[in-house]
């Protein structure tokens, strides 16, 4: 309606006042301009978030998308999951570029589009399955220098300590200021307690305020347990991407 409007004008205008009819039209072209801009931004920030955090999301829509035991697939939870990616991960940047308005106005019809475009760009993403993928890992040290490489990919500067000395700590990683110590445990059982206290001991000997175990395997719940009493980080190497996601979560929390 604004738009028509300023046409309208232009058009009665350019014989009554053509300074004023040119003023309208520039001011069309700049509001139309600063819109597709905003909106083009939009997409981009997605688009770079979605191939971000690209592993962890398909490590979690595959859960999610599974079927039960009678066979039926909701893809409700996945929907929800992927509002709650949007509002946490994306709001904060479109709201520091303020461009959240453009989404606010019709909130759930923009929602739907940005789920489109996040399962468009999950579904490009074609990764070896985890299991073919470290299939050909026979020992704990092959198992870290693929965590490392996985660190490496999401911007960590990750270092493998030399295996004597560490006190339980097989990676050393840093970002942001942000100082991280990693147990890796390629196990074919569960990993228990005893590697919760390993890496709560590396960290502490290493000064580094935060202790994460990752494994290719499951933990056992005495391990959940003691994880969350002394702040320990249990991840599978799936979620290993989003190391720095899970962080800022627990440093909230703690808060």
């Amino acid at each position: 309606m604004f738009s028509t409007s300023l046409l309208l004008l232009f058009g009665a205008g350019l014989h009554l006042q053509p300074v004023a009819a040119w003023s309208g039209l520039a001011l069309l072209l700049f509001l139309r301009l600063t819109k597709v801009h905003s909106l083009l931004l939009i997409l981009d920030l997605t688009d770079r978030a979605a191939l971000k955090h690209v592993r962890t999301l398909a490590t979690k829509r595959a859960h999610m998308l599974s079927p039960d035991e009678y066979g039926n697939v909701s893809e409700d939870i996945w929907d929800k999951h992927l509002n709650a990616f949007i509002r946490k991960t994306l709001l904060p940047e479109f709201q520091r570029r303020k461009i959240d308005h453009f989404v606010a106005g019709d909130a759930k019809r923009h929602l739907g589009r940005l789920r489109t475009r996040i399962n468009r760009i999950i579904d490009r993403y074609r990764p070896a399955e985890p299991s073919e993928e470290i299939a050909d890992l026979m020992t704990g040290r092959e198992f870290e220098l693929y965590c490392q490489r996985i660190l490496q990919e999401a911007e960590w500067h990750a270092a493998l300590t030399p295996g004597s000395g560490d006190q339980g700590a097989d990676i050393i990683a840093e970002k942001n200021g942000r100082r991280v110590v990693i147990q890796c445990k390629f196990y074919n059982g569960s990993v228990g307690n005893r590697a919760v206290q390993e890496a709560y001991a590396a960290a502490a000997f290493q000064d580094a305020p935060h202790a994460v175990v990752v494994t290719n395997s499951i933990f056992t719940k005495s391990a959940h347990q003691l994880a969350h009493k002394n702040t320990v980080l249990l991840m599978h190497h799936t979620e290993l991407a989003e190391l720095e996601g899970r962080l800022n979560r627990l440093e909230r929390a703690a808060h």
